[in-house]
């Protein structure tokens, strides 16, 4: 409040004390003095004079509890708006009234509400922020394990599953050079050496899924351009291309953008019953969009048998991790396109 204020509410209240004894004086010796005017006698002019004072003085008497209890209603108003504002609503205000001690508190109040609000909302923002990091740090913890798990396959089964296909073959040479009962543990041999070298397959695209190589070394755009070139080529799709090779975001969105492919394209190998596959991964919009499509079967969205409606749930809580839409387009007999849309924080200068 300013100190150069000289009417608060202390000077206010004296003034008026002042003016209502003054005002109560006056009338007193103006009505004895009328009494005496017109001929009253000492005693009734006294009397006179004293109704009129205390007349004037009740007149005061009520105009000070009416300015009393303006200023009483103006305080329950600040301590109701303190109260909404422990109860959690920042959201309160009070109306200011006139330039003295209350209408500063009113101020304050006002003031100190509006801090408040503008404190919790920044602590919300920091605890959505903190959330969105854990969420991050987790995604980023699962990765780096998928990491260690396909190293260990690869260092150790992957090896040994290697190592038993050449001791096979090398034993199965062997006993082809021998006569006799060897010859019959030949056929064995060669069952034994054929399940090692398509364990020693299988193991191998196992770490391909969970550790792509070139997604880790090369970025995303060559390692989904490997993958759906090697899928093609398995199932025999007819497939076409279009893939910039300049977007390069981190290595979660990658990550996530990579296994949403791979789950499109599985999804499209057990259910569409196609040929022709398209993939696109460009820039839209300050945006990565990737889409996958194919002429097959197609389905209804709103109605997706169980095993379609796993992979798609997969890759909407994939997108949705990564802070992207997901748009499905799709109808029995048109095929199906799935568009992945995620906010490039690269600001497309991430070559």
């Amino acid at each position: 409040m300013k100190h150069e204020r000289t009417l608060g509410l202390q000077w206010r209240q004296a003034v008026i004390c002042l003016m209502v004894g003054a005002g109560s004086a006056l009338a007193a010796l103006a009505a004895y003095q009328a009494g005496q005017y017109f001929g009253l006698d000492l005693y009734g002019s006294i009397v006179l004079g004293i109704g009129a004072g205390l007349l004037v003085g009740l007149c005061g008497a009520v105009a000070g509890a009416l300015i009393t209890r303006t200023l009483k209603l103006r305080l329950w108003e600040a301590g109701r708006m303190a109260g909404r504002i422990a109860r959690g609503d920042y959201r309160a205000r009070v109306e200011s009234g006139s330039e003295d001690e209350v209408g500063w508190l009113e101020e304050q109040l006002n003031h100190m509400a509006d801090q408040l609000e503008s404190s919790v909302s920044s602590l919300r923002e920091l605890a959505e922020q903190n959330r969105r990091l854990g969420e991050e740090a987790g995604r980023g913890a699962v990765l780096e394990e998928r990491m260690r798990l396909a190293r260990d396959l690869h260092d150790t089964v992957n090896q040994q599953l290697f190592v038993l296909a050449m001791r096979a073959a090398a034993l199965k040479t062997r006993l082809e050079k021998n006569s006799g009962e060897a010859e019959k543990l030949v056929p064995e041999m060669v069952k034994l050496e054929e399940m090692a070298r398509q364990a020693h397959s299988q193991i191998r695209e196992l770490i391909l899924q969970i550790r792509p190589v070139t997604l880790e070394n090369e970025g995303l755009a060559p390692a989904l351009e490997e993958y759906v070139n090697n899928t093609a080529e398995s199932e025999g799709w007819q497939i076409k291309t279009r893939v910039d090779h300049s977007i390069r975001p981190d290595s979660i969105v990658s990550e996530s953008l990579f296994r949403i492919a791979q789950e499109a394209l599985n999804n499209i190998s057990k259910h569409a019953s196609t040929k022709k596959v398209e993939v696109y991964l460009g820039r839209e919009d300050k945006s990565i969009k990737m889409e996958i499509g194919d002429n097959g079967i197609g389905f209804d969205p709103r109605k997706a048998i169980r095993p379609t409606a796993v992979g798609l749930s997969g890759i909407r809580e994939r997108t949705k991790g990564i802070g992207g839409s997901l748009e499905i387009k799709s109808a029995p007999g048109e095929g199906t396109r799935i568009s992945v849309i995620v906010p490039d924080k690269e600001g497309g200068d991430n070559r």
